[in-house]
């Protein structure tokens, strides 16, 4: 890399302006943002770093009043904006313009498709690309005091200017292997809307515990989530502090509720009670009343056909064998969880197969039509005497009648 660019500080509407118009210029822009979550439900945007043409702009969304300028420009179709594990960044673009900031390129995603791993920390790659180490002093941060410090400003700039030749080198070896077209299927989640727009009717599957009900309770804590889902963002506090997920979890559980009953639940203070309390037991009894047909359904568990471990080891060979030859990490081409449900269906190979994502795009070329060809007596695994490791041979059409 050259010299580090100056690290203009845009904090009025006219430096933005300004700024934006350098930007329209560039074909790459390189993004990152800084933000707070502790105490609030949505992330507290504090500052975003854009860096291109071999110039860093830290765009203040404190100072400026109209970011709309910024918005333009981040969803102009002809720039490509750069991440790296750009999920919670993009989220915020989201709910500040309304908008997409496509087309992108995402480092990290990159990254595990071509051997780095899974979830590859941005200082750890940049270090292992480009030799470089990020200093890491100013991780924890206030990004929303004002002043910042020349030390935080280069720390902040220093996640995108470090991220283009990173970008520029994962994008050479995508290329350069074939693996282009497999980016943009793993960018689908990042680039649909349905992603960033929360659905309160099924945030209950995240709640600690959920696999421990069933019925009728069930439905009750899906009542009781999508309340607490409502209630923290109107009020933009994190879920936790409306109420943790053990008493939401116990009070779904209970047969029958009262404001005594709640009182005395650990996790949930008096005063909660008083002001909630009467709210809350409309919900139970919302979720208490519910149709049976509407109840939701567990996933139901796999039963251990004679053989099924067997096969969920065979097929892990595959996948340890074909992420060795791709040069790429196991888990990125199968889950433990994916691998497991084959192993059971596999018993018989009469039905459809599962529709797990080691089948589906480009793992089903790498890996998937193999692993059915397996389970379907089509291939087989053994040892290559010469090199003691295993090797993938076709059966003959005789040896399969």
């Amino acid at each position: 890399m050259s010299k580090s660019p100056t690290i203009p500080f845009i904090n009025t509407n006219a430096l933005l302006v300004s700024a934006c118009s350098d930007m329209a210029a560039c074909q790459v822009l390189c993004i990152d943002t800084e933000f707070h979550r502790e105490s609030t439900y949505y992330a507290e945007f504090a500052l975003m770093q854009i860096y291109g043409n071999g110039q860093c702009w830290i765009i203040d969304p404190i100072g400026i009043e109209d970011l709309s300028p910024l918005w333009d420009i981040l969803c102009d179709p002809n720039v490509l904006k750069v991440f790296h594990a750009g999920r919670q960044d993009i989220e915020i673009f989201v709910k500040e313009s309304g908008r997409l900031p496509t087309p992108l390129f995402d480092t990290q995603v990159a990254a595990a498709l071509l051997g780095y791993g899974q979830q590859v920390g941005f200082g750890n790659l940049v270090q292992r690309i480009t030799k470089k180490a990020l200093a890491k002093g100013e991780s924890f941060t206030d990004w929303k005091a004002r002043p910042l410090t020349a030390k935080q400003l280069e720390y902040a700039a220093d996640d995108v200017i470090w991220l283009m030749p990173v970008y520029q080198h994962l994008q050479q070896r995508l290329e350069a292997t074939g693996r282009t077209l497999w980016l943009d299927e793993e960018q689908s989640v990042l680039t649909n809307p349905a992603t960033y727009a929360y659905d309160e009717s099924t945030v209950f599957w995240r709640v600690k515990g959920v696999n421990k009900l069933k019925g009728r309770n069930l439905a009750t804590l899906r009542e009781l989530a999508a309340w607490r889902e409502r209630m923290a963002s109107k009020r933009d506090i994190p879920r936790r502090r409306m109420i943790a997920d053990e008493p939401l979890l116990e009070i779904a559980r209970r047969d029958a509720l009262d404001m005594d009953c709640m009182t005395r639940m650990r996790g949930i203070n008096a005063g909660f009670v008083k002001r909630f309390g009467e709210e809350i037991i409309q919900v139970w009894q919302q979720g208490m009343d519910s149709d049976e047909a509407d109840w939701p359904k567990q996933q139901a568990r796999r039963h251990n056909h004679a053989g099924t471990d067997l096969r969920l080891e065979m097929l892990d060979t595959l996948v340890r064998l074909k992420a060795e030859e791709g040069e790429i990490s196991a888990s990125i081409l199968s889950s433990k969880s994916d691998l497991s449900e084959l192993a059971s269906w596999g018993y018989r190979c009469k039905a459809e197969p599962p529709e797990l994502a080691c089948l589906q795009g480009w793992r089903y070329e790498l890996v998937g039509d193999d692993l059915l060809k397996l389970l379907r007596g089509q291939i087989c695994l053994h040892l290559n005497p010469k090199t003691g490791l295993p090797t993938i041979t076709p059966f003959k059409a005789d040896e399969l009648s």
